[in-house]
C-alpha cells in the first residue's frame, strides 16, 4: 500500500494535463492523436484542440473512450478520450 501512495502524486499530475497530442506520419499524411481526461477536460476540448491544429478543418479517423474499472482500492481513474484526426488540405 505504501508503494502505491508513493506514486499517487505522479498519477495525479499525469491526469491533470488537459489535452495531450502527438503527430505521426501515416501513408504520407500527418495524423494527430489527441488524448484528454474527463478529470479537467472533455471530448469538446479534444475536438477544439484538433480544430486549432488543423487550419482547414479535419477528418475524425477514430475515437475511443478508455474507461477504468473500479478496483476498490479507493483510487478512481477518470475516463480518457483518444481521438485520431487527419487535417484536410
Amino acid at each position: 500500500m505504501t508503494n502505491m501512495l508513493r506514486f499517487a502524486p505522479l498519477l495525479m499530475l499525469m491526469s491533470c494535463a488537459s489535452v495531450q497530442s502527438t503527430t505521426i506520419e501515416q501513408n504520407g499524411k500527418q495524423v494527430h492523436q489527441l488524448s484528454c481526461s474527463e478529470f479537467n477536460s472533455s471530448l469538446d476540448e479534444c475536438t477544439a484542440k484538433a480544430s486549432e491544429m488543423c487550419a482547414h478543418n479535419y477528418q475524425l479517423l477514430s475515437h475511443y473512450k478508455e474507461v477504468h474499472a473500479d478496483s476498490g482500492d479507493g483510487f478512481y481513474m477518470h475516463p480518457r478520450h483518444h481521438i485520431s484526426v487527419e487535417c484536410k488540405t
